[in-house]
């Protein structure tokens, strides 16, 4: 039973010991990036084609790798939530709201706090707010990309 069948089989009000999301590119983006690389190929084109060609393999299968170690998640483990890199015990979430894509979208624009920690992807287009209630940290708020707003919301607490 995968991690996720095992959070949908929990009782609804319980909250969940465990959820985790990477927050993936869309296949168009793969697509996007794909290309990207393989451009590099054409740095080299007029000069040798053979290099060419293994410039623009080498290039997509870097940036490709580069998307897979640099894609962030979010995770709640051990009574521990951590977005990317920040982590922070569960006890000190106050709120979650969770925004959907035109909450979203003014959320990172201009109701956006300077001092807010982001862990965002342009290609999810939902996600949550989380408020933290912890007086030692000068951030005023979490806000973070999620395809499941309501799954974050109900593991949280709020």
């Amino acid at each position: 039973m995968s991690s996720d069948q095992q959070q949908a089989a929990a009782p609804k009000g319980q909250k969940k010991a465990h959820l985790a999301e990477r927050l993936w590119p869309t296949p168009g983006v793969w697509l996007a990036f794909l290309g990207f690389g393989a451009a590099f190929g054409l740095i080299p084109g007029p000069i040798n084609t053979t290099f060419a060609i293994g410039t623009g393999i080498f290039m997509a299968i870097a940036v490709l790798v580069l998307v897979v170690v640099l894609t962030p998640g979010l995770e709640l483990a051990k009574g521990v939530f951590s977005a990317g890199r920040a982590r922070v015990p569960v006890s000190l979430v106050a709120t979650v709201e969770p925004l959907d894509a035109a909450q979203m979208k003014a959320a990172l624009g201009a109701e956006l706090n300077a001092r807010a920690f982001r862990c965002t992807r342009a290609w999810v287009r939902t996600g949550v707010r989380v408020t933290l209630n912890d007086p030692q940290d000068p951030t005023p708020y979490w806000l973070l990309s999620t395809r499941r707003p309501q799954d974050w919301v109900r593991a949280l607490g709020s």
